[in-house]
């Protein structure tokens, strides 16, 4: 059975989310942050649909108002009935673990447009080792949102990750971080050359995204350096940072591997229409 999840079930999904808090940890932070239920106004809050079986809760399938749909389950039972919905609804990135979003692209791929289709690997660092650049100096774009800022985010989608947004959304992103969802920019003598964020986080980890070095810099340790600092902040805390990657992606592979982190699990990273 599948039903739509609202704020009323918070504990039964946290306790869910709880069983699987790496696989789930987009799902975690946007629930901490924003509720479950839809507000439309906010980029982070979307539907979240539960899958029961044997009256328990055994998945669930977000659809964020942001366009991205990051489903976990625990049985196979939800693929079929996840997947009919999932061919109903409009979205635009399907992410998560490999063992999880592979049955259901295989399910709706003849439903839906595809875009691209991205075989990553999702990193752990239980074994940092530092790396400092001493010409640069990191300030915190998300408490300072000024037009700089948001010029350097809104570039580095574009070029980076071929995300093309605008200003206001570059500014609404910012402004609706969380207190644990840091944002850094790294300068060099007053050049915005290099940055990274916390992607999304739980109780045990925070997981790192947006990494972007300017193309003309690169090469120079900058993504190194960034990333270090970030993995510095979270171990501080208490938790454990991790990050995906594209396997194909040789220097950043490189670079992370350096700084610690391990393979953990195959992670896909689908585009839709």
């Amino acid at each position: 059975m599948i039903k739509l999840l609202t704020q009323a079930d918070k504990e039964m999904i946290l306790e869910y989310l709880e069983r699987n808090e790496i696989d789930t940890s987009f799902l975690y932070a946007n629930i901490v942050e924003f509720g479950i239920d839809n507000r439309k106004e906010i980029r982070r809050c979307g539907d979240y649909y539960g899958f029961f079986h044997k009256e328990m809760l055994r998945g669930i399938l977000p659809f964020y108002n942001l366009g991205s749909c990051i489903p976990h389950y625990e049985v196979e039972e939800a693929i079929l009935p996840f997947a009919k919905l999932m061919k109903e609804r409009q979205f635009q990135h399907l992410i998560g673990m490999r063992k999880v979003i592979k049955p259901l692209y295989e399910e709706i791929k003849d439903h839906k447009e595809i875009f691209s289709y991205e075989e990553c690997s999702y990193f752990v660092n239980k074994d940092f080792t530092p790396f400092i650049v001493e010409d640069i100096r990191f300030i915190e774009a998300n408490k300072d949102i000024v037009d700089e800022v948001v010029d350097f985010v809104l570039t580095a989608r574009a070029k980076g990750f071929n995300d093309i947004s605008t200003r206001e959304d570059i500014k609404k992103s910012l402004l609706q971080r969380g207190d644990q969802e840091d944002f850094i920019i790294a300068q060099r003598d007053g050049e915005m050359i290099a940055q990274a964020c916390i992607q999304t986080y739980t109780p045990q980890i925070n997981q790192i995204g947006s990494v972007y070095t300017k193309e003309e810099e690169r090469g120079k340790g900058y993504c190194k350096a960034i990333v270090s600092e970030i993995c510095r902040r979270i171990i501080a805390k208490g938790k454990t940072p991790t990050l995906s990657v594209k396997k194909n992606n040789t220097p950043a592979i490189r670079a992370y591997t350096s700084l610690g982190f391990e393979h953990y699990e195959d992670y896909l990273i689908v585009k839709v229409q």
